[in-house]
């Protein structure tokens, strides 16, 4: 593989220093090139699942600039990078992110499930779209390879996976269950190698955390299929043998932290998404690792993204509860509810508003009308297994 094949190598920080990283995912970044705002793409927009992805541009570059004035030792990218695998996407991101690079901040990047060899990969033009070049995962390697000083210890020759070196002491697990002949699983190549990779860090004294796109524990019966990767019980289980105790994924859009099998799994909501997170994570000297959600602070983007996903929400909840015999007044407090409920599930708070929820007349429409429905059956369930400090933990690493 060619990630990081010709970075520059320089200065690691040292053992038990301080270390500040920042984990961010499903960027869903879209070329200015590649649409022009009309017709097909605002259709596309209203049939999405909430993206401010007509803002692409303008998230990725406040990130970059957030990223040089907090200046993380590095930024931790777990896929999604581009809208649908666009090739002009991958280059222009990359062309972004070697900014962070230049200021000594190293970048990490692998793909998710849209990155690689995408046949939905598309530019906008009026009431057209037009099928672009995706990338395989030998270009997408080429376009990221040198956004770190510092080369990759290991890389799988079976997958886009990799162990890279953070500190002296603490290195980084990069699993990618994106192959095209088995999207969505850890392969038993790959897991071999993984082993290979622990059992040598394990000797030499290291400290190994991972990160992946899929989520390697199941968050919620809402989101565990199609979202948890194949194979991840045994990935669970073998991290667990090298004492690997935490993974960082994405996938979901949604903000969520699951205990299984002794792993923990922290899954950062979308950074094109509502309320546009990301993830800071430190390393304090005897490696306890602190994990606390940032929102970007711009303003007018935060409004944008909002009004966004809101109205999606508003549009397909109006559209789902047309066939009820309800008045349009009772709709409309169903409607609102699963509004508010839905920007909560996404920024992680829902379970400090349960209480306020279960006594809302709305809460009992949705119960006694709309329970058979999935937004009915996903509010509920999301509202029955939500938990609270989604957003922050803290876990010793060794």
């Amino acid at each position: 593989l060619l990630l990081s094949g010709c970075a520059k190598a320089s200065t690691l920080p040292k053992k038990n220093e301080p270390l500040t990283l920042v984990v961010a995912t499903d960027l869903h970044y879209l070329a200015p090139e590649l649409h022009d705002q009309g017709e097909r793409f605002q259709r596309l927009i209203e049939q999405s699942d909430g993206k401010l992805t007509e803002e692409s541009e303008a998230l990725a570059d406040q990130f970059v600039q957030e990223m040089l004035q907090r200046k993380p030792q590095a930024v931790l990218l777990s896929g999604d990078l581009t809208f649908n695998g666009e090739k002009l996407s991958h280059q222009r991101l990359a062309q972004k992110l070697q900014v962070l690079t230049e200021a000594g901040i190293d970048v990490w990047v692998i793909p998710g499930n849209h990155d690689l060899n995408n046949p939905s990969a598309a530019s906008f033009s009026q009431a057209q779209a037009r099928s672009t070049e995706s990338v395989s995962a030998a270009e997408f390697a080429a376009i990221y390879q040198n956004l770190s000083r510092h080369p990759a210890l290991s890389c799988d020759p079976q997958s886009l996976s990799c162990l890279v070196p953070l500190a002296e002491d603490v290195q980084l697990l990069l699993i990618d269950a994106n192959r095209p002949e088995d999207p969505g699983a850890v392969s038993e190549e790959t897991r071999r190698w993984i082993v290979t990779q622990l059992e040598k860090a394990q000797a030499d004294q290291q400290i190994v955390f991972s990160l992946s796109h899929q989520n390697l524990a199941d968050h919620t019966a809402m989101f565990s299929s199609g979202f948890t990767a194949r194979g991840a019980e045994s990935v669970r289980a073998l991290l667990s043998t090298y004492d690997v105790r935490v993974n960082f994924s994405g996938h979901m859009h949604i903000q969520h932290i699951q205990k299984q099998d002794g792993l923990t799994d922290i899954a950062t909501s979308s950074l094109s998404v509502t309320p546009l997170h990301y993830g800071v994570i430190t390393l304090d000297e005897d490696r306890t690792l602190h994990y606390q959600i940032e929102s970007l602070a711009d303003p007018d983007l935060q409004s944008q993204a909002k009004l966004c996903f809101d109205q999606i929400t508003r549009r397909q909840t109006q559209r789902a509860l047309e066939t009820l015999e309800l008045s349009p007044q009772e709709k409309a407090a169903m409607v609102e509810l699963a509004v508010a409920m839905n920007d909560e599930i996404f920024d992680g708070t829902l379970a400090q508003n349960a209480e306020r929820i279960r006594q809302d007349p709305a809460w009992q429409l949705w119960q006694n009308s709309g329970k058979d429905l999935f937004f009915g059956q996903y509010l509920e369930a999301m509202l029955s297994e939500a938990t609270s400090d989604n957003n922050e933990i803290t876990i010793a690493l060794r």
